[in-house]
C-alpha cells in the first residue's frame, strides 16, 4: 500500500509529531486525576474520609468520570503510537533518499 517514495521527510515529521503528542497526552491524562485531588484537596477513592468544601456530587461524579476517562484516553494512546510508528516504518531516512536518488540517476 505505501511504499518508501510515497512519504518525504515532512511525513516523517507529521509522523513523529503524532508520536511524541500522543506520549504528551498519555503523560497528562494518566496525571490528571492525581493533580485534580491535589488541587481539589479531594481522595476520590476515599471521599468520606476528606473534609473539603467540594460538594459530594462532584466528588462522586469526578470520581467515576477520571478513571474510565484515563482507560479511554489510553486505549486511543496506544492507537496513535501504532499509527505513527507504523507510517514511519514506511518513511526512508533521508541519506537512504539521497542513496536512492543516486542509484536512480545512474
Amino acid at each position: 500500500m505505501l511504499n518508501t517514495q510515497e512519504l518525504d521527510l515532512q511525513d516523517r515529521s507529521k509522523y513523529i509529531n503524532i508520536v511524541v503528542g500522543a506520549v504528551i497526552g498519555a503523560a497528562i491524562m494518566f496525571l490528571a486525576q492525581d493533580v485534580i485531588e491535589w488541587f481539589m484537596g479531594v481522595d476520590f477513592e476515599n471521599p468520606s474520609a476528606t473534609s473539603s468544601d467540594v460538594p459530594a456530587s462532584i466528588v462522586t461524579l469526578l470520581g467515576r468520570m477520571l478513571p474510565f476517562a484515563k482507560w479511554i484516553g489510553g486505549v486511543l494512546v496506544v492507537f496513535a503510537i501504532l499509527i505513527g510508528v507504523g507510517k514511519l516504518q514506511f518513511v526512508g531516512k533521508p541519506h537512504d533518499m539521497k542513496t536512492q536518488s543516486m542509484l536512480d540517476s545512474a
